[in-house]
Formats: C-alpha cells, structure tokens, sequence
C-alpha cells in the first residue's frame, strides 16, 4: 500500500510541475467540483471558497464573498462558509474547521468522529475503507476528500517548507515535506509511504508492557484497546479473535474468547484448546457404579456384558469368562456381542476393527431425500446440497450450485465473486475476470446522485450507483436503503434461541435459565442434561457431558415402547406390551409402582404443569389422561380427552406451556394432528409429506413440531401452525422409532440399527452415536429442570372436584371421569339427574351426549362431555336406532350394504352380528320396534315399507303401491302407528313428496302432510299425537297432528340436515363449515349449543319416556309365529313373504312357485332356491340376497330364510335342502331377465285361472293359488279329497314332511361340521321369544317398570 501512494504521489507531483509552468497555447481547465482562480494559475476546490483561508496565489478564492449567513443557516468559525443548520451535527463534517460538528457529543480522548448514538472513533480510522460504524457513516462521503488529492495538486515548497501548508483529507496526515498525505493507519506500518519516509520516523521498536504491538509494523496501541470494537492496527490485529465479552468472563480461551465460570469442568469443551475443562476434579463413582479407566463412570450391571460401555471399553477388559450374547454373535477376537446391522456400518464396534474389514462395497441406494455424491460412495440429505459446506468425501456437494447470490450489500462480478462496494473501481482487479475496473469507473458520483441515494454512492464499471450498508438492501427505485431483518430471512437462523432485530444489524439473546456462547449466538445450558431411554425391558439414563450410565429399575417382561418423566416426583412412567397399567419408576433407581391399572396405554406422556398424565388407549380410539398421585389410581377415575375420529393414534407430545398437545395418525389418513390438552379447537398440522409417522415430539425454543417416518425413513418437522416442513434428516436413519429434542440437539432411537443417536436439529448435521447396544432401544426422552419449570400453573387456581386440565394458552378447564357430568358451576362433578341424552352418528363413531351437560350460555367450540364409541368393522355408517332395554345399537352401513347390530357393555360396543346383508342395494330408512325389536326399512331397489324380524328370518312387505323412496321412518309401538317420508314419483318428471301414516302392520294409510320438500328425520311426539320431521329443503323443523290437522313449522336456518325430540325438547343440526347443533330454550329462542369439525350422518335423543309404554306383542310375541304387528286396537299377526296365515297366528308355507323355487320378495317371479344368496342377483328387486349373516351363539341356530318352523303344518310338497347362508364378499349388479308374459291370458288358458304364470329357468310354469294343484292348476283339492282319504292323505304327508326335515338337519349338521362351513350368531334370548309356538293367550305388561339404562 505504502509503495502504491508513494507512485501515486510521483505521478501528483509530476502532474503539479507541469500545470505550474506558465500556460502558452491553452489555459488550465479545472476538474469538476473546483474552481479556476482568476490568475489561472491553480484551481480551488468549491469547498474551500470562502472558507476564511485564501488557497489562491491571488486570493481570488475569498473575494466576493457575501458577509453573513441567511437565518436560517450557520456560518462556520473559520472564514464565511455558510451551510444549512439541519447539516449542523448531523455527524458530516461541512465546515473545513469542523466547527459544524463541534460540541455536538461529549468528547472523549482520541474521539474523532460519533456514530450509532454512543460510539466515537479516532480518525485514523475514518475514511479507511472500513465500515466501523453500525450506520457506515465513517465511510460516507469521502469522494470529496479523495477528489481533493486528486484534483486539487499542490506544490510543495521548494526549501522544504510551505507558507501554505497541504490540507489532507480527514483520517490522515501530512508528510514532513508536505508533498503528500498519509493515512493513519499508514503511520509506523513498517512501509515508507511518505516520499521522505516521514511516517515510518520516531516509531517505536518494541512496545511498552502496557501496550499491544500490531502484526504488521511498529504501531503499539493500548491494550485496553484491544477487542474493544474499534480498529487501532491496519491489520486488524487489534480486533481478531475476539469474542463478545460476557458478563462474569472467568476464563479466557487460547483463541482470546471468554467463558464465564458456569462454563467451567461442566462436562461440555467450549474452548477449542479444551482449556476450560482442563485439571478439572472428577467426582467419584458411587459404589452401584463402575470405574472406567478414564473415569467415566457405568452402571455396575453392565461390567462384563458383552458390550463395551465405557469410552475406553475397560468396562470389557479382564473379565472371568466370555459373556453370553443373545445375539448369537460376537468378535472373532475380541469376543464383544455383535448384531448383523453393525457389520460393515462405519464403525468399528469390535476392538480389533474386525467388523468393518473385508466389507464388500455394494451400489448405493439412496433414498427419496438424499442425494448421490458423484464419488458413488456417500448419500448425503438434499438439504445439505449447495449449502456452503462441503459433505461429500470429493466435495461435489458444493459444485455447479448455479448463480451465488451476493449479500444485497455487495457488488456481483460476472464470475460470480461478490465484493464490498469499496473495492469496486479502486484500481485493483479483485474479481477474477476483473469485471470491477473497467468500463465506467471514470464516471464520479456528483452532489446529485449523493443527494438521490439515501446512504451513499459509488462508481462501478456500469455507471454509478447508489449502495446500501451492511445490513440493509436496495429498494425497487433504485435509491432508497431498507433494512433487512436478519431474524425472519435467514435460514437456517443466524440466533439459536432469540433474535432481536435491530436497524442493519440483530441481537441474539437467550431464553430463560440459558448462558449466551463465547460467539454471541448460540445458547447453552448449566448442568449436565441426561437421555432416558428404554432399551427392550431395561431403562438407561446416560449423562450428555460425563458419559455416565445408570439402569433404573424396571419390572418389565416386554418391551418398553413409551416413557416420560416428571422432574417435581423424580419419577419415571413407562408402559410395556407385557402389562395393561402405566408403572414408575424413580430415577434415584430404588422404588417402583403403579399409576393406574387395567388400562391400555399405546404412548404416554407427562403434563408436568397441570399434573396430569396423558396417554394413547389404540384400542378404543382415545386420548385419556388421569391426576399423578403418589398412589395407584382406579382406572374408573380417567377422563376421555378425544375421543372423536381418531382411527389409529400412535404417539403423543404435549406442551403444556402453550395448553397443546400433538399426535400422529396412522390410520386410514397418515397426519399429524393438533389439540388443546383438553380436547379443544383440534386441527390437522401435517397430512402431507407423510409415509408412516410414529414418534413426536416438541421442541419448546423453536415453536416446531418433530416426527420420525418409519417408512420415509426420515425425521421431518413443521411449525406448530404445520407451515415449513423441511425433511430434516434422513442420512443412516433405517429405522427411526421415538425422538426428543433439546435446545439445538435432535436425539432419536434407531430400532433396526439399535443405537441411539443425536444431530444438529436444522441441518442434520454433527451426527454421533450416543448408545449402540445389541438390544432394541425405543423410547427417548432428555431429562433436564429446565425443560419443566418457568411457568406457573393454571389449575392452582381453580378447585376442580377431580381433575383440572389445560386448555390452550394455557388455561385450566375442570374435567370429570366417565359417567360424571360438570355441574354448571363449572369446577363440581356430579351424578346424572336426568338420563335423557342425544346419540350422534359418524362414520365409524356412534357419540353420546347427556342433555344434562347443556348447562352453559358460553357457545363451545368442540364437543361438550360425551362418551365417543367407536363402532368395529363399520366405516360408512349411516342410519341407527337404539333399544334403551336391550343396550342394543342398530347401524346400516353403506360400505357393507348391511344392517348389524351392536352390544354396549363397559363402554364398548360389541358386535353382534348382521341382521341383513344385501347385494347391489343400499338401505334408505331403518327404525326399530323397541317392543318386538322387529325393524322397519326400506332401500334403494326395494322402495317398500317392510319389517324384518330381530332374527333376520322372517321378511314381510307391509305397504308397496304409490312409494317412489322412502327416506325416514318413525315408529311408536304403544299406539301401533308408523310414519315415513315419501318421496312418490307421479308422471315422468314431477317428484310429489309426501308424510304418511299408517298402523304398524301397514294398514289404514293416510297422508299427514302433502308439499313437502325432503323431509328427514321423522320422530313422534311421546304420547304418539304428533309427528316431527325436519325439511332439509325449507330449512324448517315441522310438525302435524296424525289427523292431518294442527300443522306448524319452525325456521331452523340454513343447511339443516337433522332433528331430535326429547320430552318435547327440541333438538337439530346444521352443516356447512362446521357441524353444529342447536336447541329451542324455554323462552323459545333458537340457541347454539357446540360446533364441531367432525362429520356427523344422523341424530337421534333418547330418554327414558322416549321408549315408555307396551302393547300386545310385548309378551310371547303376541303368540304370533313369525311376526307380531301392534295396532291401534291390538296387534296383526303376519307371516314372512313365502307364507300365508292358516289361522290368526299360524303361518304355511305358501304354494306360488313350483318345487325347489321361492318366490321373490315384489312377488313378480320364483327363482331357484340355490339363487338365494348366492353371491349373484337374480330377482328384480335383488330381494334374493337379503340374506342373514348372523353368528352363531350358545349353539342356537337361526333358521334359514326358507326353513320352516318345526310347528308348521304339513306341506303339499316335499322340502329340498338349501346351502348354508355365507358371508358375501362381493356386489354384484346383475338383474334377472324375466320373459315378458301377458300374465292375464297366460294364467286363464295355461293355469286354468286358478293360477298364475312365471318363467323359471326358460320355461313356463303356474303358481297354483291356495286349494289348487297340477300342471295346469286343475285339479281341487277340497273336492279330490274326502272322508278317511283326506285323513289318510294327511297322514302321510305328516310323516313325509317330519321325514323331509329330519334329512334337512342331518344334513346341516353335516355341513356345519365341515371346513366350508359358516358360524352364525343369533340372540338366544330373542330366538326363543320369536321363534317359540304360543299355547296360550296373556295379557301384555308394560315394559318399563325397569330404570332405563344409560349408554355407559
């Protein structure tokens, strides 16, 4: 540099001797920015006219000049210089004196120049191409200043000295011989700058004791000079290596960095030289410990294992006799226990290396997120391509990364280097193609582009431009400067834990109870923090810094799969598959116990603030949670937090700092999804990126949510809001089981490769093997005070009666066990007082809400107090109904095309079998008979009203003419009336909807109301008067009186989809974003009781005057064979489609279709019996596959479809066997083609009237009517037969029938015996009821002397 200026001042003084010779031929022509004076003889800056100081030979320069300064303006102390008053102490100097910027600031020693509000720089460090200041204002503006060297040439005197003396730019000094000027930072730099070599004299050789020499020279500088910010040595000696100095600094590092004493022997090198946990005291192993050579110290009980623990692997040597490996392999030499992942995996786990020699090297695979380094011998994560650091052993990782993008402060050459402003157009090529010098660097900034640019310009080979300091970006225009906030833009961020913008810069800053690094941006704790994890059946607490091992009790026999930790109860709380409890045990490894028992836990997980503990029930599809104690807890004293659409839950993280917890699906729909830890405002995080997610975890500096995916093979992470979702990791992560995270640290268990490792949470990066051990490890957790305390708990202040949990924010929110409900003060459990409640219909969830637990004005955002059932084997339920007496649950499932039957006992459902199957059909309306327990459907191609016994063997149609499709059905067994929809088609394209009544058995028909537009959800009032639906069309909930008259309506509001009635309460439900449910309060306002996200099909309120009442078929059926229909006046005895009634309660057979053939259900044709559930349809109205598929229990059979009752009366023909009824897999669409008769002449000439015709496989054939038979239906049968032939005939035909049955059950027994054959399940008890011959009439009773039974 020194050498440089020494030419540069050559060529000025060259340039001086030649404008100082008189001019001849042409007069000297200034630069810009200076003036000629008048004897043309030199030119004058415009900055030093009318200075007070005459520059001029002639002192032109301060002639003419105006003798005041306007008032708004300030004249300088020095001459009559005048400038603006808004220049005054603006930190630039205008004035040449400087007077302009005097006693602005406080002056300090050595104080030149003030910036950032506080700080004072010396000048020889203004002006030097090096950006001091915060704000670059040490850097602006000194253009001028270089343009006075350059274009302002100044003679030196002659004799060697000046009248004149050189005026030099500020942050520099004149020569001894004043022919140059010299910057400070060139004084005593050890190069002769200076002509005269003045500014290498009287420097010092050494410095004092006192004082720091520079690198580079002689310069000496204070030594409280150093690392103080500002830049004393040219080299920046002064300022490298230095750390920001903390509060407390105890040690000061090799590297000049300073800890403070917390940092000391904590376990954790800081300084690089290791300094700070040098001569360091090491704690005495305890006497359950063993010593390693190195001090470490391990667990007693893995001394001799097989597995070295000890880094040193002393724990191994000189032991008695070769330990016994599970894993049937060990070190040829060495002789430590192997498993066959960690052959050839990288690291030697066999002290003679033996297990990573001879290794065969295969063709990488790498997976979805990993990219193949060109060397073919490394897969790195995607995320670490073109990030700066070079990964791959060859280094392509870092090549053809594209276009570098600069720092929006920096200059771009065309060869992709970036460059501060200040080397652009400095004369020296710095970019490699030089594409800095050239072109436009001619061109100087002038007052203009200054004045244009808000922080400075600057001349690049393009033209000038405005530039921006570090720290802010050039805006669109051009112009304008902005800030960058470096907190939100950078990734990954440049803090650990805070960031703290500030104008061109940030401020990292710890979270509470951490200690700011020596480099001011990353964080770090004080005590040692310890991973818990469970490694099959044992569980290991291994210390982070020390390298200690210890094995808390455990009385597992399988293997742990979840833990978590409460620091307050120094407890650990695990759960294993040999076991249905939660179990502790505590980390001072001497006592174990019981949480609770005769629960299953899937995954627990501490709420260490509301202290609760959380867990996973897979089985039944819910998150519960129950209050710590200090003693075992019945399991009845849980309460359910979610129990609503959970499919397959697998792992469970809370934050109770936030009121949050958070869970993976793995279901149906992979996701993860979020909730309030009291089951409140859920929402789905993730549900995209997602292969097979199992564990999770939180991390509480970052706000982010962690997952392992088992078959992605990689760890991923979202914000708690689910955005940013970067694939974290997925380098040598086979098997990724349970994860935890700490501060900047990821931990995660590998199941397959049975280590447990940790890595940089961001990058992934860092990666070592903490534990490698040869059985399975699974839970992870870190354990450390910090990770539980610093808030204070919600539910102190609330006197819950059982339990208090938390909602978001946090919040605490009382919660009661199952079978309690919430008083309305909000805080007691109580008993039910009413049992009334309201059943909720989801796809695969039946949900029960009490109507007492409606005691709130507050609307809820989520489900109040319910019990969440989850229904088995059905996904697409859509129809139900319930029998209070019989806690029997009725679904219609339209995946399965079936109606099935449920048992509830100790809050399960129980399936109990399908009542009906069907086949290419679907069920429209369904009700039940809560008497007889016969139900009442209709479908899609049997658009009837039909009854269905509870068995699923009788079947009769009870009203056909005039019905399109019947879409709701309502029942009141106690006044033997039924009401359905009816949506009836009339003409070609008008659709006529109507509400009907009729008696239960079909008869006395009549239409309630006409006009309707789709009604649903039909419910009689209890005294059985009154008739409800709601009218999705209008929007409307109507009744009528069953007369026809008294009709009323009530606007429910748009997207009305269902009703419900109890005790003349009324109930319904609206769909559009959100499910809700309303009710009418007794000032007959419309309220909004809860709003919920879940998809809800069908409503339905029961109570215990909602089933209240009896009639003549409550007791022995009526004494009707098959079914027993209640009436207004009685009650109708009908028979299944195939019989006919001989007397009042008798059924036969009926003679419609020839021999081996059943009629089909509309009574339009016969097909074969083997046609009968065969997989295959075969009648018009598919009613050949309503078949029972019901299994068998306590040995009773139910009957087949065609089999006749033991009771029935002789048949005119002999019975053919049929197959057993089977399960049908498939749906089949096939109609029967049936040959178009002219059914009337055909039955006259063919049938002999007495008949009618149908076609059976091809051929015509009559159905005799009753009384007649033949071919040709010719021949009476009252007529043919008479006296003792009669008797004798009928005889015969008693003992042909008894024969003919007694061959059918042989022959099922056969069948049922065989491998092919098909367990069916009835209700014993109801079979007997049905299916048992009546001898004598009884009075019916009432039925409900009994208390009606809740859900639960």
């Amino acid at each position: 540099m020194g050498g440089f200026l020494f030419l540069f001042v050559v060529v000025l003084q060259l340039s001086e001797s030649l404008q100082g010779e008189p001019a001849t031929s042409s007069s000297l022509k200034c630069d810009l920015g200076s003036n000629l004076c008048r004897d043309g003889s030199e030119c004058v800056l415009h900055s030093h006219m009318c200075d007070g100081k005459p520059d001029c030979r002639d002192g032109s320069d301060e002639e003419d000049c105006g003798s005041g300064c306007n008032e708004n303006q300030f004249q300088c102390t020095e001459g009559k210089e005048c400038i603006d008053e808004a220049q005054v102490c603006d930190g630039i100097s205008q004035c040449q004196d400087r007077s302009d910027e005097h006693q602005c600031m406080k002056q300090t020693e050595g104080c030149e120049h003030h910036c950032d509000k506080s700080r004072c720089l010396p000048s020889n460090v203004v002006c030097d191409g090096v950006k001091d200041c915060l704000d670059g204002t040490d850097e602006t503006h000194c253009e001028d200043q270089d343009e006075e060297d350059i274009s302002t040439p100044l003679k030196p005197d002659t004799s060697g000295s000046s009248s004149n003396p050189i005026k030099c730019p500020l942050g520099s000094k004149p020569c001894k011989d004043n022919a140059a000027c010299v910057v400070y930072d060139h004084v005593c730099d050890g190069e002769d700058d200076c002509r005269d070599g003045s500014d290498e004299e009287e420097c010092l050789s050494t410095c004092e004791t006192d004082q720091f020499q520079c690198s580079h020279g002689k310069k000496c500088i204070e030594k409280s000079q150093v690392c103080d910010g500002v830049l004393q040595c040219q080299d920046r000696s002064d300022e490298q290596g230095c750390a920001k100095h903390m509060e407390g600094c105890a040690h000061q590092c090799d590297d000049k960095s300073c800890i403070p004493s917390s940092f000391l022997c904590d376990g954790e090198m800081d300084c690089k030289d290791g300094s700070d946990e040098a001569n360091c005291a090491h704690e005495s192993c305890s006497a359950t410990e063993f010593t390693c050579a190195s001090g470490q110290c391990v667990s007693a009980t893995v001394r001799c294992d097989g597995h070295p623990d000890c880094w040193d692997r002393s724990d191994e040597e000189r032991c008695t006799k070769a330990p016994i490996c599970t894993t049937k392999q060990r070190c040829p030499q060495s002789k430590e226990c192997l498993v066959q992942e960690w052959i050839c995996d990288g690291e030697e786990d066999c002290k003679d290396g033996t297990d990573e020699k001879d290794c065969l090297v295969v063709p990488l695979n790498c997976g979805e997120f990993q990219w193949l380094c060109k060397s073919k011998t490394m897969c790195i994560p995607t995320t670490w391509r073109c990030d700066g650091m070079k990964d791959c052993d060859d280094g392509s990782d870092e090549t053809e990364c594209g276009v570098v993008t600069c720092l929006p402060h920096q200059f771009q050459c065309s060869s992709q280097e970036c460059l501060d402003p200040a080397l652009v157009c400095n004369g020296i090529n710095n970019c490699t193609d030089g594409s800095d010098e050239g072109g436009h660097c001619q061109t100087t900034c002038t007052e203009a582009d200054r004045s244009r640019c808000s922080q400075g310009c600057y001349s690049t080979p393009r033209g000038t431009h405005c530039y921006c300091a570090a720290g802010f970006r050039l805006m669109e225009d051009g112009l304008t400067c902005a800030d960058i906030d470096e907190c939100e833009s950078q990734s990954p961020s440049v803090c650990s834990q805070l960031c703290i913008n500030t104008p061109g810069s940030y401020q990292c800053d710890c979270q509470q109870g951490f200690i700011m690094e020596a480099g001011g941006q990353r964080c770090k704790i004080t005590g040692e923090p310890f991973l818990l994890t469970s490694i099959q059946t044992d569980l290991f607490l291994f210390g982070l810094r020390s390298g200690s091992l210890d094995v808390l009790s455990s009385s597992a026999k399988k293997a742990i799969l979840s833990l978590d930790y409460d620091w307050k109860q120094q407890r650990v709380f695990w759960v294993s598959l040999d076991t249905d409890s939660i179990r502790w045990s505590s980390l001072d490894q001497k006592t174990t116990g019981t949480l609770i028992k005769e629960v299953r836990a899937d995954s627990v997980a501490v709420d260490w603030l509301g202290r609760n503990l959380y867990w996973i029930d897979g089985v039944n599809s819910q998150i519960a949670a129950i209050r710590m104690a200090t003693m075992t807890v019945k399991s009845l004293d849980h309460s359910v937090i979610l129990d609503e659409d959970l499919d397959q839950p697998r792992s469970l993280a809370l934050l109770p700092q936030k009121g949050l917890m958070f869970w993976t699906e793995i279901g149906n729909v992979v996701k993860i999804e979020r909730a309030g830890m009291d089951g409140s405002e859920r929402t789905v995080v993730v549900n995209s990126s997602l292969g097979w997610p199992g564990g999770v975890a939180v991390d509480t500096i970052s706000d982010r949510v962690y997952w392992t995916d088992e078959r992605l093979k990689a760890i991923g992470s979202a914000t708690l809001d689910g955005d940013d979702i970067p694939i974290c990791l997925s380098f040598k992560t086979t098997n990724p089981f349970s994860l935890a995270v700490f501060n900047d640290i990821l931990y995660w268990s590998d199941a397959k490769r049975r280590v447990v490792q940790a890595a940089h949470k961001i990058s992934g990066k860092n990666r070592q093997v903490l534990l490698k051990r040869p059985r399975q490890p699974f839970g992870v957790k870190i354990i450390h005070p910090l990770l539980q305390m610093g808030i204070e708990s919600p539910c102190e202040k609330i006197h819950c009666s059982h339990m208090c949990v938390l909602a978001p924010g946090p919040k605490g929110v009382c919660r009661c066990p199952s079978g309690l409900l919430l008083a309305e003060d909000g805080v007691t459990c109580s008993s039910l007082v009413k049992s009334a409640f309201l059943l909720m219909l989801s796809p695969s969830t039946v949900t029960q809400i009490y109507l007492q637990s409606q005691h709130t004005a507050a609307v809820l955002k989520g489900w109040p107090e319910h019990l969440a059932l989850q229904v088995p084997s059905i996904n697409e339920a859509s129809l139900m109904d319930y029998s209070l007496r019989d806690r029997t649950l009725f679904l219609t499932d339209d995946g399965t095309t079936s109606l099935s039957s449920f048992k509830l006992k100790d809050s399960d459902l129980n399936f109990q079998g399908q009542l009906l199957k069907l086949l290419g059909d679907t069920i429209t309306a369904m009700a039940l008979d809560w008497v007889t327990l016969n139900i009442y459907w209709s479908s899609n191609k049997q658009p009837r009203l039909q009854v269905t016994s509870i068995t699923g063997t009788h079947t009769a149609v009870l009203i056909k003419e005039g019905i399109g499709r019947l879409e709701s059905i309502a029942l009141h067994p106690p006044s033997g009336r039924v009401c359905f929809a009816n949506l009836g088609r009339h003409g070609k394209s008008t659709l006529h909807t109507t509400v009907e009544c009729a008696n239960m058995d079909g008869t006395e028909r009549n239409v309630v109301k006409e006009d309707t537009v789709r009604p649903t959800s039909l419910v009689f009032s209890n005294n059985g008067e009154t008739i409800y639906w709601a009218d999705t069309g209008l929007g409307t909930i109507c009744s009528v009186l069953l007369a026809g008259s008294g009709y009323r309506e009530l606007k429910a509001g748009d997207g009305l989809a269902a009703m419900a009635l109890s005790d003349d309460m009324l109930l319904w439900m609206t769909v559009s974003d959100k499910t809700r449910l309303w009710y009418r309060d007794e000032q007959h306002q419309n309220k909004l009781w809860f709003e919920v996200g879940t998809q809800v099909v069908s409503l339905k309120a029961f109570s215990k005057s909602s089933q209240a009442g009896s009639n003549q078929c409550a007791e022995n059926n009526g004494n009707c064979q098959h079914l027993c229909l209640p009436t207004p006046r009685g009650r109708t005895c009908n028979c299944g489609h195939d019989h006919i009634l001989v007397n009042a309660t008798h059924c036969s057979p009926e003679q419609r279709c020839p021999f081996g053939s059943r009629l089909c259900l509309d009574q339009l044709s016969c097909q074969l019996v083997e046609k009968f559930c065969n997989g295959h349809v075969d009648c018009s109205d598919h009613s050949d596959e309503n078949c029972v598929n019901l299994k068998q229990v306590s040995g009773v059979e139910v009957p087949d479809p065609t089999q006749p009752h033991s009771s029935s009366p002789p048949l005119p023909f002999p019975l053919s066997s049929l197959s057993e009824t089977t399960t049908i897999n498939t749906t089949l669409n096939v109609s029967s083609q049936l040959m178009n008769l002219d059914a009337q002449k055909c039955s006259q000439t063919r049938c002999s009237g007495n008949g009618h015709c149908v076609e059976i496989s091809g051929n015509t054939a009559c159905v005799c009517s009753l009384g007649y038979r033949g071919d040709s239906c010719q021949d009476h049968l009252l007529k043919t037969m008479q006296g003792p032939i009669i008797y004798g005939a009928t005889g015969l035909c008693v003992g042909v029938v008894v024969i003919a049955v007694i061959a059918v059950l042989v022959k099922r027994k056969k069948r049922s015996a065989g491998p092919a054959a098909v367990k069916e399940m009835s209700m014993s008890d109801l079979e007997k009821k049905t299916e048992t011959t009546p001898s004598t009439q009884t009075v019916p009773q009432d039925t409900d002397k009994s208390e009606v039974k809740p859900l639960n």
